[in-house]
C-alpha cells in the first residue's frame, strides 16, 4: 500500500555532524508544518541505498535527503537502480546539511531549515535528467544527478576526504593544496559528433551547475534539456591554473581559450593513466575512463 507521507533519510555525520545536531530542529519543523513523516538514520557508508529499498517495499514514494551531496547521490542511486516502482511515482526533496551542498545551489534551495521544509510542503517538482556512468576498468554502473568528471576535480575530491572536518572551507583548501601537485593527463573524449585527444587538466560532465564546493565548471546548463554540458580544460600549466583559480568558482573559466565546451547525450572518455580519479556528485566511484549516458527527465525533485 502506497503511503502518502515522507520518508526522511538522515546522515548524522554530514556537515561535521550537522545531521545529528540539527535533527530535533528538523523533526520539530516537520511537525509544526503538519507534514507526516517517518525516518531512519544512516549507520554505515552507502546505507542510504538499503534504506531506500526497504522504504519502497513498505509503501513509501516520497523521500527527503537530509545531509550532503553524497547522501543525495546514494538515495538517487537506490531509486534509479530499483525496478519495482515506476520512477514517475517518486519524489525527492533535500534539506542541505553537507560540506559542499552543490546540487541545491542550482535550484536555490536554502540551508535554512524552516524554509527548506516549507518548500517540501508545497511538493512543487521538476523532472530532471539523470546521468549514468559505466566504468571501463570494472563492471560497475553509477547514476548521478549533478556533475561527474575525472582529472583535477576527482583529485580534489580524493584530497578532500581527509579535510571534511573543516566544513564548507574544505573544498577551497583542497583545491589550493591540489594546485601544486596535480599533473595534467592525456584523455581521449569521444562522442557521436567528435573525437578529441588532448592533455587535459580535467573533463567535466555536467547536468547541473555547481561542483566541488561551489566551482562552476559547466556552461549553459539546463538540468532538463536531455544533454550533458561537457567542459574540457586543455593544456593548463600550473601558472595558468593559479591565475584562473577564481574563474573556477565564478564560472568564467568556461570562457577561457583553453577550455572547450559542448553538449552531448553520450560521451566516452579514455586515458592510459590507471590512477585518474573519477567523481560523481562529489563521491569517488573509481579510476580510469568511463562512458556517460543521459537519461532524460528521469526523476522528480522538489524545488522552489
Amino acid at each position: 500500500m502506497c503511503k502518502d507521507k515522507w520518508f526522511l533519510i538522515v546522515n548524522p555525520t554530514s556537515g561535521s555532524f550537522s545531521g545529528k545536531r540539527k535533527w530535533k530542529q528538523i523533526s520539530r519543523e516537520f511537525e509544526v508544518q503538519d507534514i507526516e513523516f517517518d525516518y531512519e538514520f544512516t549507520t554505515k557508508p552507502q546505507h542510504e541505498y538499503e534504506l531506500v529499498i526497504e522504504a519502497l517495499e513498505n509503501g513509501f514514494r516520497k523521500f527527503v535527503s537530509i545531509g550532503g551531496d553524497g547522501t543525495l547521490h546514494h538515495i538517487v542511486n537506490g531509486l534509479m537502480q530499483q525496478k519495482t516502482v515506476p520512477k514517475q511515482d517518486l519524489k525527492v526533496a533535500v534539506i542541505p546539511l553537507g560540506t559542499g551542498n552543490d546540487w541545491v545551489k542550482t535550484y536555490n534551495i536554502p540551508k535554512n531549515i524552516k524554509k527548506a521544509v516549507a518548500i517540501i510542503k508545497t511538493e512543487h517538482t521538476v523532472l530532471q535528467d539523470i546521468g549514468t556512468i559505466s566504468l571501463l576498468n570494472e563492471a560497475k554502473t553509477v547514476f548521478f544527478n549533478n556533475v561527474a568528471g575525472l582529472g583535477f576535480d576527482g583529485y580534489v575530491v580524493k584530497r578532500n576526504e581527509r579535510l571534511k572536518f573543516l566544513g564548507a572551507a574544505s573544498f577551497l583548501i583542497s583545491t589550493v593544496l591540489s594546485l601544486a601537485s596535480y599533473k595534467a593527463t592525456s584523455f581521449t573524449i569521444e562522442t557521436t559528433q567528435q573525437k578529441l585527444t588532448t592533455k587535459s587538466l580535467l573533463t567535466i560532465i555536467g547536468i547541473c551547475q555547481f561542483s566541488g564546493g561551489g566551482m562552476q565548471l559547466t556552461k549553459d546548463v539546463n538540468p532538463a534539456d536531455s544533454f550533458f554540458d561537457v567542459s574540457v580544460a586543455k593544456h593548463f600549466t600550473l601558472f595558468n591554473l593559479i591565475r584562473n583559480v577564481f574563474g573556477l568558482f565564478n564560472g568564467s573559466i568556461t570562457n577561457h581559450p583553453l577550455v572547450e565546451t559542448f553538449k552531448t547525450n553520450e560521451v566516452t572518455i579514455t586515458t592510459s593513466e590507471p590512477a585518474v580519479f573519477i567523481q560523481a556528485d562529489g563521491e569517488l566511484i573509481g579510476c580510469g575512463g568511463f562512458t556517460a549516458t543521459i537519461l532524460p527527465k528521469s526523476l522528480r525533485f522538489v524545488v522552489p
